[in-house]
């Protein structure tokens, strides 16, 4: 199984997981709302909205950036 990115919308954390991550335990809302942000690689990329750095072999999802609506990715 691969690894792939994702993101809770709510409280900004990025977790690489095999499956989509459990919902419970979000810091700033009662349940995590996670987006995928693609699979995992080895090409760092930068959201300038919301800081968020990223390994992937392509641009991640623009879905769920939790500053803005939608993320705005470079790569590094």
């Amino acid at each position: 199984m691969s690894l792939k990115w994702f993101q809770c919308e709510n409280c900004g954390i990025a977790i690489k997981k095999g499956p989509t991550p459990s919902s419970l335990g979000c810091s700033v809302k009662s349940i995590h709302s996670w987006s995928k942000l693609g699979e995992v690689g080895d090409t760092n990329y930068s959201c300038k909205k919301c800081g968020t750095v990223v390994q992937m072999n392509s641009t991640p999802s623009s879905l769920g950036c939790p500053k803005a609506s939608s993320h705005s990715w470079s790569k590094l």
